[in-house]
């Protein structure tokens, strides 16, 4: 079963294909548009043109839909807060004025801003950029348009314009993102909304999440939108009551699920999660601005000395972090340079320097140990507000995801183990998930955490229960694979040597006696660490420790188009569908994944090559050895020391991922 998720972001949008039975992305489409609206603006305005926005749409659909079959449903989520105006038509007749747009926060005659007024008048905290204070400003100045019936989220016009309805329904998600939203009543407060004199009528009618809204002209079932925030936590964690959800890019947030009457916490926002219960979100404002911060620090000095503008700096930052670990008594940096949300005019500073620590390395330890310890107060206060525990982290957002070091100190400083979701694309996975539940075929929020899959790489293998693994040899005429790995050969690593670009000092017996590093495969996407559309240096940095030889190829725009990695023998494993695809013998492994695969694939005699375009992935080896050849006379005259070396030739030696290829129709 297939559903489409649509992420509609500040600067991006994301389509894609999510498969439940293969818990993956099967294709994934993102456009950077400039959607901004200039001109003769205030600086605080933060204007978005609404039919860009569509135009873009339409376009990833419409490809989504060519590239993959069956669909069942489509999925929506999108920015927060920012709200457009609609004709009785269901047609836009505003700008989409955005979650960043500042108009509320302007002072008004009483000296407040309007948001504080507002929020005084009903007795909510209606942040400057939620819908109602933008529409609370827009109405004292007359800006509403005169043609205007309704207002709504940017996600909720689309599935408008998708359904050709007129009449926008928003969920919980979204409604309180636009103000005023009563938990107890589970609509809008519209008493409190009328004593700021604002008529509730032009708000959108609030629904269950997940509620059919209508049908596409092809007539796929388009199901109401959830706040990215909600989107991002349920295509994130597979157990929404045991995990908290860390996410750090330019922000950074904590997010966690409560049942319902768990106690709040001033500390955090109390948000709405689809089926029921409150997600808890705590927002640190500088995130990894933090890092970028004294990443901006170090090259001012660079450039100071050298008079020279410095190339990349985060990988000699994080040469520095690597050189050696921070004393335990290191520099303190408190990261709110950016204030917070309870308190503007909070600044971040460093502090706990001694004679001895204040060192380059130290600090951009402290720097991360700070961002780690901003999210870990949030927290302790979730902690000290009920009787609550969690039993994992899951981690999202970029800095997270190329950042090693900073993933140990979070993981470290909450006391918890850590996993990524293997899609980056969070939000549009959760509103993939949301159709799902929209159209049955999961019957809950609760149980969809099931269908995702995590990246653990301190775990060992997943293993094919030994009845399949029988039975399936059984089926193909193979043999057992040996327990342990083939050992790493000599001549082999010279092959890998040249073929790679490898230094002659690859490895020593020390890391030759290393524990073996796993691998997660997503096809179309990434190996490991390393994710296509990275650029070269991105790529050098996140596989700066990665175990494995590896090469790529960039598009014009000096974008990783393809990424190869070469078998790393007894250094690590590759998993995709749970096989492990270099320690299982070609004819086995391709064999199985005929059984799970649904795709034609193209692949020379003997399974020397292996390809999946419609997935993005490709193996290969270069020789057509099977088990029944090493039986033959021919082999068994071989040298012990020769026939071992031969049966290289059973296993892939290389795997390669590439952007997914639609099939030609």
């Amino acid at each position: 079963m297939k559903f489409v998720g649509l992420d509609i972001g500040t600067t991006s949008i994301t389509g894609l294909v999510y498969s439940l039975e293969h818990k993956m992305v099967l294709c994934s489409i993102t456009e950077e548009c400039d959607t901004r609206i200039s001109g003769h603006l205030e600086a605080w305005e933060k204007l978005q043109d609404p039919e860009v926005i569509w135009a873009s749409i339409s376009r990833i659909i419409e490809e989504l839909i060519l590239t993959e079959e069956d669909i069942i449903g489509i999925g929506l989520s999108g920015q927060m807060h920012g709200i457009l105006y609609t004709n009785n038509s269901g047609q836009h007749v505003s700008p989409l004025y955005t979650w960043q747009d500042g108009r509320a926060g302007q002072i008004n005659g009483d000296g407040l801003s309007y948001s504080r007024k507002l929020s005084a008048l009903t007795g909510y905290s209606v942040p400057a950029g939620y819908g109602l204070a933008t529409h609370y400003y827009n109405l004292q100045h007359g800006l509403v348009p005169d043609t205007a019936v309704s207002l709504c989220t940017i996600a909720d016009y689309v599935a408008l314009r998708l359904t050709g309805s007129t009449i926008p329904v928003a969920d919980a998600t979204q409604a309180a993102a636009i103000g005023c939203y009563s938990f107890s009543k589970e609509d809008f407060d519209y008493t409190a909304i009328r004593q700021a004199g604002i008529e509730p009528g032009m708000l959108p009618k609030i629904v269950p999440s997940s509620t059919l809204a209508g049908y596409t002209q092809g007539g796929i079932p388009v199901y109401s939108s959830l706040g990215d925030n909600q989107a991002s936590f349920l295509g994130s964690v597979p157990f929404p009551g045991q995990s908290v959800l860390v996410n750090i890019g330019t922000g950074s947030q904590l997010s966690a699920l409560l049942p319902d009457g768990e106690p709040n916490t001033s500390e955090m926002e109390t948000r709405p999660f689809p089926g029921g219960g409150r997600l808890v979100v705590g927002a640190a404002l500088s995130g990894g601005k933090s890092y970028a911060l004294l990443e901006q620090f170090y090259r001012d000095v660079i450039r100071s000395y050298t008079g020279e503008e410095p190339g990349e700096i985060y990988s000699f930052m994080e040469q520095l972090l690597n050189s050696g670990s921070p004393p335990a008594q290191g520099v303190a940096v408190n990261t709110q340079f950016l204030g917070t949300r309870s308190d503007p005019e909070m600044r971040g500073s460093i502090g706990q320097i001694t004679l001895d620590n204040f060192t380059p390395a130290n600090l951009a330890h402290g720097f991360l140990q700070g961002m780690a310890d901003e999210l870990y107060a949030f927290y302790e206060a979730l902690i000290r507000a009920g009787n609550i525990s969690y039993s994992s982290i899951i981690g999202s957002g970029n800095a997270l995801r190329l950042n090693d070091t900073l993933r140990e100190k979070v993981s470290m400083t909450f006391g918890l183990p850590f996993a990524f979701s293997l899609s980056l694309e969070e939000a549009a996975v959760g509103a993939a998930l949301c159709a799902a539940v929209g159209s049955g075929s999961i019957l809950s929020f609760r149980e969809a955490g099931q269908y995702i899959e995590l990246a653990h790489p301190e775990v060992s293998a997943t293993r094919v229960p030994e009845a399949d693994r029988q039975r399936l040899m059984d089926i193909y005429g193979l043999s057992a694979q040996p327990e342990e790995p083939l050992p790493a050969l000599t001549k082999q690593i010279s092959t890998l040597k040249v073929s790679y670009s490898a230094s002659e000092d690859i490895q020593d017996e020390e890391e030759a006696s290393a524990a073996s590093y796993r691998i997660m495969l997503q096809p179309g996407v990434s190996i490991g660490p390393l994710f296509l559309g990275m650029t070269q240096s991105e790529l050098e940095r996140a596989g700066a420790d990665f175990p494995v030889y590896f090469r790529a190829e960039y598009d014009h725009a000096g974008f990783a188009a393809f990424i190869e990695i070469a078998n790393p023998w007894e250094h690590g494993y590759c998993i995709y569908a749970s096989e492990d695809l270099f320690r299982t013998p070609a004819a086995e492994l391709t064999a199985r994944l005929d059984l799970t695969i649904p795709y034609e694939r193209s692949h020379t005699d003997n399974n020397t090559l292996y390809t999946v375009p419609e997935l993005g992935f490709t193996l290969w080896r270069s020789g057509t050895l099977t088990e029944a050849d090493l039986l033959t006379e021919e082999y068994l005259a071989l040298p012990a020391d020769i026939y071992e070396d031969e049966k290289r030739y059973l296993f892939f030696e290389s795997l390669a991922v590439f952007p997914a290829v639609r099939p030609e129709t």
